[in-house]
């Protein structure tokens, strides 16, 4: 049991971790590139947010090659429109408005008010994307069971190792 509190930690720090990197400020390449050699201050703008729509995606896939009762594999047949399609138009709209943002910055005079706005708009689909891929991945737990979304989880770390 330890072991696999230990791998839900690390899980969900991996979670957290992405989506706090994701609204850390970061340099926009685009800018990098016109910038006067001089001047290279990093602009506040936001990096790429981890693709949740993969992560359950992997761990639906992982869950269709266990053995499961017809009930079970009906349900996750589900999911992905539940919550993959979903995931990624949400990431989709967090692409866009990163580079709306992106796009605001280069004006030098540009409009604080805005850009405020759209940042605001940034984390709240940053939010977004979080809480509907913790609905996913506890949902594919409540389907499967405990015992099987240990199997998943196990699984997905071998495939990353791969």
């Amino acid at each position: 049991m330890s072991r696999f509190a230990t791998f839900l930690i690390i899980i969900t720090s991996v979670i957290s971790y992405s989506f706090a990197y994701s609204a850390m400020p970061q340099q926009d390449e685009s800018f990098q590139n016109n910038s006067s050699s001089k001047v290279k201050e990093s602009i506040p703008t936001t990096g790429m947010a981890p693709r949740m729509s993969s992560v359950v995606d992997k761990l639906l896939i992982n869950a269709n090659s266990l053995q499961l009762t017809e009930k079970q594999k009906k349900s996750l047949s589900m999911l992905p429109d539940k919550y993959v399609y979903p995931l990624r138009r949400i990431e989709a709209d967090y692409d866009i408005a990163r580079m709306k943002i992106n796009n605001l910055m280069q004006d030098p005079n540009f409009d604080i008010t805005q850009v405020k706005e759209e940042t605001k708009l940034l984390q709240e689909t940053a939010l977004k994307m979080a809480y509907m891929s913790i609905d996913a991945i506890a949902e594919i737990r409540s389907i499967v069971g405990l015992e099987n979304f240990k199997k998943i989880l196990s699984m997905l770390g071998q495939q990353e190792k791969n």
